[in-house]
């Protein structure tokens, strides 16, 4: 048995879990209220006996407080098995008791309404919308009529539903708010546009399983029309539903989507080249070096969104061994894809990895990620066979990952140097890496209308990977890469060297990358990093780190560079 009070407008529910409950115009109460002038906390309901009594905390009572359309004396007390109606401020509450609240609700759910006017005529049946179109087709009920919730002896003053009805309209606007550059978004997961007013709501009671995108386990994915006194849209059964879907895919939306502008950050690079382990790393890496070299804060802005990511990340870097630390490698289908539903078939598209970062004082950053397939970008894979790499065309900036081990001439010249890395001598994998460059250029061109000499105008950050395997190579001539942290800020000089100093080593033997890199982005800076700082072991899922070893070379700077590119207002520099 319990006492619940439900909004009547909105539909939200509430169980009173605890006493006193505190029902106000604040945040900090139990049921939220809606009205000008009224206290943030206005009410509170005590147990009574075996029923609940109800409390003004304001001195002088709360005006225009009604139960059941009569004026309400603080004091006043329910006895169990009480069903009234409380007007406070502009919320209609439902105060119930029963037996089993849950299945009382299911019974008098979708609330519908009488009308009986002074001379005694009663008008049925209403749903809250019809009420609405009743109520301003017949002004003359207002004044002299009263509604009963059908099925309880709960009644209310006509009049109070019109201004209970505008109140939660103006709080349910905030769901559709626009995005403060245009009333137009695009879905991280399908990549298809939709406004603010589509997007759908995603229903929470264990009863609205069921969609008819995302599978019969899923929860339901729906057009919302009534919402609670926070502006959130409630479900056919009345509870808050805070969450938002695409309305093409019906993916679930990172949180604050239409409130905030993200940036999308694409990594891109061919197959074994290391990108999952590179993001795994940074997940781990970044928040301290952050924190530490340029007081920011790391921070995970969609942590179910990135699950995903947290467990690579925590699978890495507790692992006993390489062959529990192997992560398989980034492919079509694998296991940073997920199936999305675009214009009618399955398609697998990469996942939105999202984090922010911030400093006091500074709107935050928020940055997408995606570990993209080097396969996305062959002549092979057609564009509208697979989308998955649409996101890259509209990246606010672009990270390539090149794997320096897999060009034949620097393998050479490492074997001749009798290095020891184990990742020289296995299997040869063919080297596309000057193809997917090429293809990038192609392919974002036909997507951007680009002429055939137009290039990008996004920072391009070129990551040569494995430093730990390929540093000796010039450690006579070239001196050893800088870090890029100094006195608390992003040390431009550093950033400048080191980029020289890959790009000098890049050109010995891969002048053709250096040249189609060059040609797709001019704002380009290339990058020596190494994700483990020591070379891997050969494992059954390929080779892998030992995590008691794991100590990253530079993986912050090509990071630092695009953010400082992006938001110089949160990088200093020196």
């Amino acid at each position: 048995m319990g006492w619940i009070a439900v909004d009547l407008v909105g539909g939200h529910v509430v169980p009173m879990e605890r006493f006193p409950f505190i029902l106000g115009a604040g945040d900090a109460v139990d049921f939220r209220c809606l009205g000008q002038g009224l206290p943030e906390q206005a009410m509170q309901i005590q147990e009574h006996g075996k029923g609940i009594q109800l409390d003004s905390l304001d001195r002088d009572g709360i005006p225009g407080a009604e139960i059941d359309g009569e004026y309400l004396r603080s004091g006043e007390v329910l006895q169990p098995g009480a069903v009234v109606c409380l007007k406070i401020g502009a919320t209609l509450i439902l105060l119930a008791h029963a037996k089993d609240p849950d299945r009382w609700l299911r019974d008098v759910q979708p609330f519908a309404f009488t009308v009986q006017t002074r001379q005694g005529v009663v008008h049925e049946t209403y749903s809250g919308e019809q009420l609405s179109q009743q109520l301003d087709s017949n002004p003359s009920w207002a004044s002299d009529g009263v509604v009963q919730v059908k099925g309880t002896s709960a009644t209310f003053r006509p009049s109070f539903w019109r201004d209970c009805c505008e109140a939660t309209r103006e709080v349910g606007q905030s769901w559709t708010v626009a995005n403060v550059a245009g009333d137009s978004h695009t879905c991280p997961f399908c990549w298809e546009k939709f406004s603010s007013a589509e997007v759908k709501a995603i229903a929470v009671h264990e009863d609205l399983r069921g969609d008819s995108f995302m599978g019969p386990d899923a929860m339901l994915r729906f057009q919302p029309t009534s919402f609670d006194s926070f502006g959130h849209p409630t479900d056919g059964i009345g509870l808050p539903c805070p969450e938002r879907a695409c309305p093409r895919c019906h993916q679930k939306l990172p949180p604050n989507f239409l409130e905030s502008i993200g940036q999308i950050i694409s990594l891109v690079g061919d197959a074994r080249a290391g990108k999952s382990y590179l993001l795994a790393v940074l997940a781990h890496y970044l928040p301290d070096c952050l924190a530490r070299g340029l007081n920011l804060r790391w921070e995970d802005h969609d942590p179910e969104g990135n699950i995903l990511l947290n467990d690579l990340k925590d699978r890495l870097l507790s692992a006993g061994n390489p062959e529990s630390a192997a992560i398989e490698k980034t492919s079509v289908g694998g296991v940073t894809y997920i199936n999305v539903q675009k214009n009618g078939r399955t398609f697998q598209m990469p996942r939105p990895f999202t984090y922010r970062i911030s400093r006091d004082g500074h709107p935050p950053f928020v940055g997408t990620f995606y570990d993209n397939a080097g396969e996305h970008f062959t002549p092979r894979v057609a564009t509208d066979q697979n989308p998955g790499a649409l996101h890259v065309a509209q990246a606010s900036a672009i990270m390539f990952l090149f794997d320096p081990l897999l060009s034949p001439e620097i393998k050479d010249h490492l074997k001749k140097m009798e290095a020891e890395d184990p990742q020289l001598y296995g299997i040869a994998y063919p080297d596309n890496q000057a193809v997917i460059l090429a293809e990038m250029k192609v392919r974002i061109g036909r997507i951007k209308n680009l002429s055939s000499d137009e290039s990008l105008n996004v920072p391009f950050a070129f990551i040569i990977g494995k430093y730990d395997a390929w540093k000796d190579i010039y450690k006579d001539n070239v001196p050893t890469p800088m870090p890029v942290v100094r006195n608390g800020k992003l040390d431009l000089e550093a950033i400048e060297q080191n980029s020289w100093q890959a790009r000098f080593f890049l050109e010995q033997f891969c002048p053709a990358v250096v040249k189609n890199a060059e040609a797709l982005a001019p704002n380009i800076k290339f990058f020596p990093a190494s994700s483990f700082g020591h070379a891997p072991s050969q494992t059954s899922k390929g080779f892998a780190p030992d995590p008691q070893k794991i100590r990253p070379i530079l993986i912050e700077a090509p990071i630092l560079w695009i953010l400082r590119q992006l938001r110089p207002d949160l990088v200093p520099v020196c």
